[in-house]
């Protein structure tokens, strides 16, 4: 059979896992496979994709975290329907328990029914597939920077039947992805431990256990001069790695159920995010002893917060333990092998992190050796990536086809079955056919032992204590060390061979001659190799310890190197210079600080455990050897941890970068502050003007009371002007009249007055009716006036009926409470003690005249008769309300001046005429206003001029400056007269 891919520079030689849950891509790449992170920086993809809106679909983790929202258009787990299972009801039946999703078949097609936007849509499975791998094309492009990709595709045994092939080919051909071949899971496994690099002649079998997210797969391989035969083959999907998840979201909903009384697994959303927490608990319980779980409103809006234990998790995975273990026991009575028959244990699948699994299948195949150092997620891709490798070596030679049903990989399968003809000789260089035995001259030039040091050196090692010895330099690859590749080893074994076993020389005694075997033993087995290289006694664990960073790079540059050979991640970046951009310092570090070191210190075992002489012993001491190696692992991780530690605190790119995060944070902090005092002078101007606005509008208010104030005073002044004519117009013409008396008669006092009674007490209005009806033609107007006194008479009878009546009807206490309920306002009073001057005693029906005027002038209406006597008594009488009102009046008396209402009444005053301001000064003087008038004298003294006398003049209200003169020269003069009659 001869294939036709050639070699292509240009070309990434890859290899896939199409795994039922997940897809894991590795490519190889100068002389070792390494797995392609995808843009998450994640090594696996699920294989779950969703199918949106405008044909727009969703890959991997974004898929697999959407599936809460998108169950009903998110298929996942499609490439089980790869393979034509004869249990196809089977799968359909497991795949509704774990999918909404229907799937149906019909004519050798698998059909996915999905709801898109409330539609019904139909997917074929390859739709599907085209999807994934065209997903993982654009990811092996961007990764290699390659055009084109040639792969080899890893898949379950069962898979590589050619009736199953046809569908995966198509698929891969329209994803633009040029395949290889199709090779098996378990034989991609057996070459990432480059077990097909044997040369040996001894059959061996290898046990090849899968325990993926939704199957598992055991095979059995028998290995023969680095060739594999596929013996037999148990595949199956009840018991995988999903349900070690169930276990463990059982025990989580039961702890939740415990603390809130509610199932979480009754609702699909909050089951989902339940799964998705326990996947990734089950993971960490694989590294760590605990793990905690959190999820935000996982049911009925609480939150999950809890601890499980890998010691809890275990005990509830026994039962699940025991039946993934009895595929093994199947296949080895379907192989007709017993256990001791098995001599490597080859893990794969993510499932295999379970590390109680792991101890369960060692003790069920006690004799056999596990080969486990490779991430189980990863080690199946790897293995294909390297077929790919050599598969692309060889595309130019013919390969004869076997007849013993070997599995077409390994290196060694395809060395030994080639054919060369005539015409490819030209066409074909020795480097394409021998470049493995080129290879193994250039080592074996590198190996460059001086024969005479190491012989003295072999015969210096103490036999008993062979374990301790360097087994490198036994075997002469103390230069190369944990460099040195298999051949490498192999070649040194094979010149020690010849220059010291007993049988060809006597150069060393026999016995030591198993020191080269114990060491070749120890460095041929990848598993035992990687244990002694975590403790190489010639590595420098040391630290340096500056106190400066002078020569930084040069000092920790090579420790950092040095120290990148135990990560379990591959590119580890390094420390770089002083150019290097701060991003990649960061990611510098961050790798650093979150560095998982590969060396387990197995090798340092004090206890052998196969000496153990039972399963419980053999427990004991491996439990003893484990608490051991996590103390060393506990100091090996502290001692990186300072050596970062001290490479940060001297690290100038570090120092200048936080100068440049603080310079940062200042400006940062310079403008925030910057932004604050704007805030706060904006805010100060803002009140600024929004209180020049309220001095405005108080201003404009004020401006407009002032105005309506003056308006009413205006209104007022002009309404006591209309009064005041009206009843000078009266009087004058009463006077004409003589008060209509007979002209020989003598004046009847009790007339005028009552005269004068009935012109204060008529209002305006009435006035204003009498004057005009007076004033016409044949008026008989003492008839009128007569007419309107006795009208005057009635109504004041009237009321003091009234008023008589109400007396007798309510007591004293009541009157006097209804007296004390209603305040006097100093205006009342002003107006009271005003109504007292105009209308002294004497005057008739004299209280009823003061009550009218009280109302008249704005006083309070409610006010009786009794009322205006008990105010007047209690001013009279001096009690504390004359204190009151004597207060109010020199209120009203001393700051009359700034009263404008009150000067306009004065100013207008002068205006009167000069008879009627005679006859007003006809008005004796009260106690009040004589008590006012001697209170102005002593305020105003006489240094102050002429203004003395319009300042005090200012002070009463009713007197103008001619009659405060007057009075103060009638008191003189009754000074004078009292002194002279004093005199002896």
């Amino acid at each position: 059979m001869t294939s036709t891919a050639s070699k292509d520079t240009n070309s990434a030689l890859v290899g896939i896992r199409l795994g039922a849950s997940n897809i894991v891509v590795a490519y190889f790449k100068e002389g070792r496979s390494e797995t392609i992170v995808n843009e998450l920086g994640d090594r696996v993809t699920p294989t779950f994709i969703t199918f949106n809106d405008g044909n727009e679909t969703a890959i991997g983790l974004p898929s697999k975290q959407g599936l809460i929202r998108n169950q009903q258009n998110t298929i996942q787990w499609s490439p089980h329907f790869l393979a034509k299972h004869d249990d196809n009801d089977i799968l359909l039946r497991y795949y509704k328990q774990k999918s909404p999703i229907n799937v149906t078949e019909s004519n050798n097609r698998i059909e996915f029914s999905l709801t898109v936007d409330g539609k019904m849509k139909s997917i074929h499975l390859e739709i599907i597939i085209v999807n994934l791998l065209n997903y993982v094309r654009q990811l092996i492009l961007s990764v290699t920077g390659a055009r084109e990709v040639q792969a080899v595709l890893s898949v379950p045994h069962q898979m590589t039947q050619t009736i199953n092939q046809d569908l995966i080919r198509l698929c891969m051909k329209k994803s633009g992805i040029e395949l290889h071949s199709i090779i098996s899971d378990a034989c991609s496994a057996c070459m990432a431990y480059e077990l097909d690099k044997d040369g040996g002649h001894v059959e061996s079998h290898i046990l090849v256990y899968r325990l993926g997210g939704s199957t598992h797969e055991c095979s059995i391989i028998r290995a023969i001069g680095g060739c594999f035969q596929t013996v037999a083959s148990v595949y199956g999907f009840e018991n995988n790695g999903d349900a070690f998840t169930d276990l463990l979201t059982d025990v989580i909903a039961d702890e939740f159920q415990k603390k809130t009384k509610s199932d979480p697994r009754l609702a699909s959303r909050s089951l989902l995010k339940l799964r998705a927490c326990s996947e990734q608990a089950k993971h960490v319980l694989s590294t760590t002893p605990v793990t905690q779980c959190s999820i935000d409103a996982l049911h009925e809006g609480i939150d999950l917060d809890c601890n499980v234990s890998r010691l809890r998790f275990d005990g509830v995975a026994n039962n699940l333990i025991n039946e993934c273990l009895k595929p093994i026991d199947v296949i080895l009575e379907k192989a007709k092998l017993q256990t001791d028959d098995i001599k490597l244990i080859v893990l794969c699948g993510g499932g295999t992190k379970v590390l109680k699994l792991r101890d369960a299948i060692q003790d069920r195949l006690p004799n056999a050796d596990m080969l486990s150092s490779i991430n189980g997620d990863e080690v199946i891709a790897l293995g294909a990536a390297r077929q790919c490798y050599i598969e692309n070596k060889y595309a130019k030679v013919q390969v004869s086809k076997d007849d013993n049903q070997f599995e077409r990989v390994g290196v060694r399968y395809f060395r030994s079955h080639l054919i060369i003809t005539d015409d490819q000789k030209n066409e074909i260089s020795d480097s394409d056919i021998d470049d493995d035995d080129n290879d193994d001259e250039k080592e074996n030039d590198q190996l460059d032992i001086d024969w005479d040091k190491h012989e003295s050196y072999l015969r210096k090692l103490n036999l008993s204590e062979w374990k301790d010895q360097d087994h490198y330099r036994v075997l002469g690859l103390a230069k190369l060390r944990y460099k040195a590749t298999q051949k490498q080893v192999r070649s040194a074994h094979k010149q020690m061979i010849l220059r010291y076993h007993p049988d060809k020389s006597k150069r060393i005694e026999s016995e030591r001659f198993s020191l080269i075997t114990h060491a070749f033993e120890l460095l041929s087995n990848p598993t035992l190799r990687r244990s002694y290289d975590s403790v190489d006694p010639k590595f420098d664990d040391a630290i340096p310890n500056p106190t400066t960073a002078d020569n930084f790079y040069e000092v920790f540059g090579p420790v950092f190197d040095r120290n990148a050979r135990w990560s379990i991640h591959q590119h580890v970046p390094l420390l770089g210079n002083d150019d290097t951009s701060f991003e990649q310092v960061n990611k510098f570090y961050r790798f650093w600080y979150d560095f998982s070191s590969w060396r387990e210190y197995s090798y340092m075992d004090e206890e052998d455990k196969s000496q153990g002489q039972d399963r419980d012993e053999r427990r004991y001491i491996e439990k003893l050897n484990r608490v051991e190696r996590v103390k060393r692992k506990k100091t090996e991780m502290t001692r990186l941890r300072n050596l970062v530690d001290r490479a940060y605190a001297l690290d100038p790119r570090i120092k200048r970068q936080k100068k440049e995060e603080q310079q940062r944070k200042d400006d940062e902090k310079l403008r925030r502050k910057q932004e604050v005092d704007k805030r706060k002078q904006e805010q100060k101007q803002k009140e600024i003007d929004e209180a020049k606005r309220i001095a405005d509008e108080k201003q404009r208010t004020e401006e407009e009371a002032k105005r309506k104030q003056d308006e009413a005073k205006k209104e007022k002044d002009a309404q006591k002007k209309i009064i005041k004519k009206e009843k000078k117009q009266l009087r004058d013409l009463c006077k004409e009249a003589n008060y209509f008396n007979d002209k020989a008669a003598a004046p009847n006092l009790k007339q005028i007055e009552q005269i004068e009674t009935l012109i204060e007490y008529l209002p305006v209005d009435d006035l204003k009716i009498l004057n005009a009806t007076l004033q016409e033609e044949n008026a008989d107007k003492r008839s009128i006036i007569l007419s309107e006194l006795k009208k005057m008479d009635g109504q004041m009878q009237q009321s003091r009926l009234e008023l008589s009546q109400q007396s007798s009807s309510s007591s004293t206490t009541s009157s006097s409470n209804s007296a004390a309920a209603i305040k006097w306002t100093p205006e009342e009073i002003e107006l009271l003690v005003k109504s007292l001057r105009i209308y002294p005693a004497g005057v008739q029906n004299r209280w009823l005249v003061v009550q009218e005027y009280l109302k008249r002038s704005g006083g309070n209406p409610n006010r009786n008769v009794q009322d205006i006597m008990a105010k007047a008594k209690h001013i009279a009488s001096g009690k504390k309300e004359v204190d009151e009102s004597s207060a109010s009046l020199d209120h009203i008396a001393l700051n009359s001046h700034k009263q404008s209402g009150i000067a306009e009444t004065e100013a207008k005053l002068n205006a009167v005429t000069l008879s009627e301001r005679d006859e007003e000064t006809s008005v004796p003087w009260s106690v009040d206003e004589q008590r006012i008038f001697e209170q102005a004298l002593r305020t105003y003294p006489a240094s102050l001029g002429a203004s003395r006398w319009d300042q005090i003049a200012e002070c009463l209200a009713s007197r103008n400056k001619k009659e405060c003169l007057e009075r103060y020269k009638e008191l003189a003069k009754m000074v004078q007269a009292k002194k002279a009659v004093n005199k002896p």
